[in-house]
């Protein structure tokens, strides 16, 4: 539950300009305008100005004075492990106090509050997995005069640091290389159109555009695997449960076995560390090979990014 990020806990920027960290290229956002009018679909552009978005109508444009909000959909995990943690734990505890009075025994049922509550987390976190919820990032100052456009706001010049703005997040565990061969690993504190910043166990180390070769992206596939630990969880309780003789279980064990490979693959995935290269952006190619053979002739084609 510690390890999954909280989707919650960041407040609504109210700088246009800084949108750009706090969303990437093909997310999913849901733009307000002033008027109310909301429009879902997936990011293509963002510049200080103007935002655009691809949805099933077309492409959708705003400037920055026209947007309220804007908002991302995102899966709550640590919301979801909470939220389950607590249901469970309350509705197990009331449901075996209220066996152990009918049985009139002595046993402390107070103390179900502890394997009901960690099966509600793992439940929680496989509901938080698949169910996605939009997240508020930005919402326009009531005064917008009062926040005048920043100068080193994303598209006013040309950057490939800025293009990173739209890869990147803050936050975001980050591995700089120099162009002196060096390497160095931090949390995304600051980037602008000429400086990015991490902060390392080292302290804050500062990196201009020119000195930059590579950056590459270091996350976690917390949601990927927690999908997984519960699906296989789930499939070897029903197995475990319903395929025996004795089927009692057979409800309660895919439910149970489910929670607990959730939990299992939130911690397989907090060991996992997934590494992208997102600047300089790779390059993308098709490659198409013919293939004859005595039976046939065929082509294979291939797409490497």
């Amino acid at each position: 539950m510690l390890l999954a990020p909280s989707q919650g806990s960041a407040q609504a920027l109210q700088s246009f300009e800084d949108l750009a960290l706090r969303v990437n290229l093909d997310d999913q956002l849901r733009v307000e305008d002033q008027s109310g009018v909301k429009a879902t679909g997936r990011l293509t552009r963002l510049t200080a100005d103007e935002i655009a978005i691809q949805t099933e109508a077309g492409e959708k444009r705003f400037t920055r004075d026209t947007v309220r909000a804007v908002a991302v959909r995102g899966h709550a995990l640590r919301k979801g492990a909470l939220i389950g943690a607590g249901v469970y734990a309350v509705l197990g505890t009331v449901a075996m106090c209220s066996h152990e009075r009918e049985r009139e025994g002595s046993g402390n049922c107070a103390l179900a509050i502890v394997p009901f509550g960690a099966v509600g987390a793992g439940v929680g976190l496989a509901m938080g997995a698949l169910i996605a919820q939009m997240r508020t990032v930005y919402r326009a100052p009531e005064n917008r005069a009062s926040v005048p456009p920043s100068g080193g706001a994303i598209g006013v010049q040309a950057s490939l640091l800025e293009d990173l703005a739209l890869r990147v997040n803050l936050d975001d565990q980050l591995r700089v290389d120099d162009r002196s061969g060096g390497g160095t690993t931090g949390r995304l504190t600051r980037l602008t159109a000429e400086e990015i910043t991490l902060q390392t166990a080292a302290g804050e180390k500062h990196f201009t555009r020119e000195t930059v070769r590579q950056v590459a992206l270091r996350h976690r596939p917390l949601r990927m695997a927690v999908l997984i630990g519960a699906g296989v969880g789930a499939a070897t309780g029903a197995v475990a449960g319903c395929a025996g003789p004795d089927r009692e279980e057979c409800a309660d064990a895919p439910i149970i076995a489910g929670a607990f490979g959730a939990g299992l693959g939130l911690a397989v995935g907090a060991l996992i560390h997934k590494t992208t290269i997102v600047y300089p952006e790779p390059e993308k190619r098709t490659f198409i090979v013919p293939a004859i053979s005595r039976d046939g002739v065929s082509v294979r084609v291939s797409r490497r990014w």
